[in-house]
């Protein structure tokens, strides 16, 4: 009895901080952290996770602590490195919200708002749907794998309890918020400058021809042009995907080593 008592005592901060690092990783990322995801489910897949990594772990770095307030500090550092880890991966994936932002207020669509399942928050309509189309070739093209990959073999780049958060990483995470406008603008900006073409065009008409509605033309007009850049959009996606994907992959892979 005794015995197992101490085996409680060896192993359960081991797997307390695997669980603290993991959930805050999975609350963090992309698609395993939306609330349409059931919250049951994540605990119970961050419980199953721990219990497979856990066992590997302890053989390599056994773990003992003499404090609470050692145990506690090392709990912090690991939900830390859960939320940077977690947050590098979905910065990319904002990128496409902020475009759809950009692109909504040129069509005309800023006032129109829908509720968007994955954080329970109201988006521009453009943003929603751009969003949930990089979800879908993110998926369909096994791209999350990658994610798959960074929750097992960060544990082997860092250590439980090792964690340093160097200053490059904070660097790192500004570069990350840059990376996402740019790609936000990179994205955006075929169908920002088509429209801002189409304006330009509807104010020579309105010169050339003071007498026409142009206000009750151009609305309809930029509405239906909008939606038929939006199709051809998909194609832009298709294009851009691969350098998204790739810069996905850097930008988590520098935040690794950094730490």
């Amino acid at each position: 009895m005794f015995e197992f008592i101490d085996q409680i005592k060896q192993y359960l901060p081991l797997y307390l901080l695997i669980f603290a690092r993991l959930s805050a990783m999975i609350v963090s990322m992309p698609i395993f952290g939306y609330s349409t995801v059931n919250g049951k489910l994540r605990v119970l897949l961050v419980a199953l996770i721990t219990g497979i990594i856990a066992p590997m772990i302890l053989s390599q770095n056994p773990i003992a602590y003499t404090s609470w307030l050692l145990f506690a500090i090392d709990i912090i550092r690991e939900v830390l490195l859960g939320l940077i880890i977690g947050y590098g991966a979905r910065m990319i994936f904002e990128g496409f919200t902020i475009a759809g932002a950009y692109v909504g207020v040129q069509i005309g669509f800023a006032v129109i708002s829908v509720l968007d399942p994955s954080n329970q928050q109201q988006q521009p309509i453009i943003s929603n749907f751009w969003f949930l189309v990089i979800i879908t070739f993110f998926l369909v093209t096994n791209s999350h794998y990658f994610l798959i990959a960074v929750i097992f073999k960060n544990f082997t780049l860092i250590p439980v309890g090792t964690a340093m958060f160097h200053p490059v990483v904070g660097r790192d995470l500004i570069h990350g918020g840059s990376l996402m406008f740019d790609l936000a603008l990179k994205f955006g900006a075929p169908l920002m400058v088509f429209l801002l073409t189409v304006d330009v065009a509807f104010a020579f008409m309105a010169r050339v021809m003071p007498q026409l509605n142009i206000f009750f033309i151009s609305l309809p007009l930029k509405i239906g042009v909008g939606i038929f850049l939006l199709i051809l959009s998909l194609n832009i996606f298709q294009s851009l995907f691969s350098y998204v994907n790739s810069e996905l992959q850097t930008f988590v892979t520098g935040i690794l080593k950094g730490i």
